[in-house]
């Protein structure tokens, strides 16, 4: 007699449990804005479009990054995770973002999950946006800090260069 096992895995994903999610990333957005580095309707902008990228699970990480004037790149890393594996709930923030100076800059860039259902039209939209290719993610040492989760569905959030 012969048995065969298979494992499969169902996604964790919806656009409730990634709207949750989010929130705390939020928080995280406007920490940063608070400290000065950025307005709050810019970061609000930009979390908005992310944020519908994410609720189109279309997303499979991204950056807050931070370049300081003196060419220092870092940047929060949120690891976008659908297979029932992120199950702590942290809150945003925990990070300092205030010993930066005023003119450090501030961007965004995201990774899409290759094969995504909806992923030519968040790439539209997004490019109606101002968004568009040519961003780089910020890499070096990482170290994980935080997660965001709600049912199985979350983020990891990293540091990655030197916090």
């Amino acid at each position: 007699m012969t048995t065969s096992f298979t494992a499969s895995q169902a996604s964790t994903f919806t656009e409730a449990r990634a709207r949750a999610v989010m929130h705390n990333v939020l928080a995280d957005c406007m920490l940063v804005a608070d400290a000065g580095l950025i307005k709050r309707e810019t970061i609000q902008k930009w979390f908005d479009e992310l944020s519908y990228a994410v609720t189109n699970n279309a997303v499979t990480s991204f950056q807050l990054q931070l370049k300081t004037p003196e060419g220092k790149r870092l940047a929060l890393n949120y690891e976008v995770r659908d297979d029932g594996t992120v199950q702590e709930g942290a809150k945003g923030g925990g990070f300092d973002p205030y010993g930066f100076p005023r003119d450090t800059g501030v961007t965004v860039c995201l990774t899409y999950r290759q094969g995504a259902p909806n992923l030519e039209k968040v790439q539209a939209w997004l490019r109606e946006r101002g968004w568009g290719p040519g961003g780089s993610l910020v890499e070096g040492d990482s170290s994980r800090d935080r997660a965001f989760s709600k049912d199985g569905y979350g983020v990891m959030r990293s540091k990655v260069g030197d916090w």
